[in-house]
């Protein structure tokens, strides 16, 4: 092997003979020693022909020659030959093509990525669907579609609807069960539009609704239905309510509400709050808002209370139109105008109390309840009405709207009296020595009689549920119970009384 020029040469062990090899075993094809592993000759001509290549182990044809010997032994070891033969490392250009593959590996990756994202990933989507309440407190469910123009139709089963601004609230048979509803939307869109069935998915947390179905129960209430998941804590009006097979109804009774006469509609309404605490959820508050009319009932005979000696009375009055009306457990025909009139019997001396009652679908009942008192004579009734404690004018006069209800006796002369359907009504006029202390009468005036001609007296207006055959000037005492005053013309407001019997003469 040839040296660097700058060592010199040194002692060592002796070469090896030649021999007619290459050094790395690699000969020029169509070239080999004739006799292998023999010294041979020198050929002029051959050596002439051939000069020696400076590529180690390419050889170009077996030429003799002698080494130099070398100065460092160690580098013939084949630790130091093997090192020199290790392969060389990878070149740029091998490198270079690695790096193309995993370029375009990674692009086509992000390609396929892309189009997965694209055909997977979940868009807006067309239709969206949440159940609420209407106006009237049905449940209903709100679509809204921003590709329908107005005038599309959808449906849901048989519930139908048309899209306006985008919405529209499908009205449902049943109400949706608590969790998830799955169900399909048809659309049809106006003209030439495109016409589809999507489906939708409305999850039901809970349900809080009102039940007015036992309004007309015996005793009128109103229930609460509360519907919800396993592990919902409900607490309803301040209570919470135990939920068996996620359900609870709470019944709110109305009887007094409902129970009194009144010759308008009035309304019935209750608001009961309610917390929801779902397991997963956050907390929600709401209100439950009950409104409802109450069916008008008047009783103009024979009113709140009567005493009768006889073996009948009439009961008559006014309701709704198409109102139904019941006195106990026998209906009442009810006219077109929502007049009635009937002819009640009491079979034996006694008293008892009936309730009257107005329905109409939709609507609360009103109830009116009344006192009926059959006696043998009126005259035994007066001393037994003296043990009620009846009030006079006087407290009538000072008391006003605090004594509506309690029993009273009065004594006066008949200014007038009149039939008005079914009833009595009596305009009596009070003298001071039944309590008048109006000015200008005096105790003086001796007999009721000159004390209710007098133009100062005091008056009383008198509701007698009855035919009553009082006439003008006749002394009246009449039992009963106050009344709310009545609104004279002008403005004025005389006392009234309902009267259960009256007698002629003072007591």
């Amino acid at each position: 092997m040839p040296l660097a020029p700058s060592l010199p040469a040194a002692r060592g062990p002796a070469p090896p003979p030649a021999a007619s090899r290459t050094l790395v075993g690699v000969a020029r094809p169509g070239i080999a020693p004739l006799a292998p592993g023999a010294p041979a000759e020198p050929d002029p001509e051959l050596e002439a022909r051939y000069q020696p290549a400076g590529e180690l182990g390419a050889t170009i044809a077996p030429m003799r020659f002698r080494a130099p010997a070398l100065r460092n032994p160690a580098l013939m070891r084949p630790l130091r030959l093997k090192q020199r033969l290790a392969p060389a490392p990878p070149s740029t250009r091998a490198r270079t093509s690695r790096r193309a593959v995993v370029v375009v590996a990674a692009g086509g990756v992000l390609a396929l990525g892309a189009v997965l994202f694209a055909l997977l990933w979940p868009s807006a989507p067309p239709v969206t669907a949440r159940a609420r309440a209407d106006a009237g407190g049905r449940e209903v469910i709100e679509l809204r579609c921003d590709s329908c123009p107005d005038g599309t139709a959808v449906s849901i089963g048989e519930g139908r609807a048309t899209i306006a601004a985008r919405v529209a609230q499908i009205p449902l048979a049943s109400p949706l069960s608590v969790g998830e509803n799955r169900m399909k939307v048809a659309i049809d869109r106006p003209g030439r539009g495109r016409d589809e069935t999507v489906g939708v998915s409305i999850h039901v947390a809970y349900r809080i609704r009102p039940d007015l179905g036992t309004l007309q129960g015996e005793r009128p209430s109103i229930q609460v239905v509360v519907e919800a998941s396993k592990g919902t804590q409900v607490i309803l009006d301040g209570k919470e309510v135990a939920l068996t097979s996620g359900r609870a109804i709470e019944s709110i009774d109305v009887t007094a509400a409902v129970t009194g006469l009144s010759d308008e509609t009035k309304t019935l309404s209750r608001q009961v709050p309610y917390t929801v605490a779902p397991p997963d959820g956050p907390r929600e508050q709401g209100m439950v808002s009950v409104a409802v009319g109450i069916v008008p009932l008047g009783i103009e005979a024979p009113g709140p209370s009567v005493v009768i000696d006889k073996e009948s009375f009439v009961l008559a009055g006014r309701t709704a139109r198409g109102a139904q009306l019941f006195a106990g457990a026998h209906p009442i025909a009810v006219r077109p105008d929502g007049t009635f009139a009937h002819v009640m019997n009491v079979s034996s001396v006694g008293a008892t109390q009936f309730e009257v009652r107005a329905k109409m679908q939709g609507m609360a009942p009103r109830i009116a309840k009344i006192a009926v008192r059959r006696v043998d004579r009126l005259a035994a009734a007066a001393k037994e009405f003296a043990g009620r404690g009846p009030i006079g004018y006087a407290e009538l006069a000072a008391g006003g709207k605090d004594h509506i209800g309690k029993p009273i006796a009065l004594t006066g002369e008949v200014l007038e009296a009149r039939r008005q359907g079914y009833s009595t009504l009596i305009l009596l006029s009070v003298p001071p020595a039944s309590g008048c202390k109006e000015a200008g009468a005096t105790a003086a005036s001796a007999s009721p009689g000159a004390a209710a001609r007098s133009p100062d007296a005091c008056k009383v207006r008198l509701v007698h549920g009855a035919e009553n055959p009082a006439q003008r000037g006749d002394v009246l005492t009449a039992y009963g119970s106050v009344a709310p005053p009545f609104a004279a013309p002008g403005g004025a407001e005389i006392p009234e009384v309902w009267v259960e019997f009256t007698l002629k003469g003072g007591r």
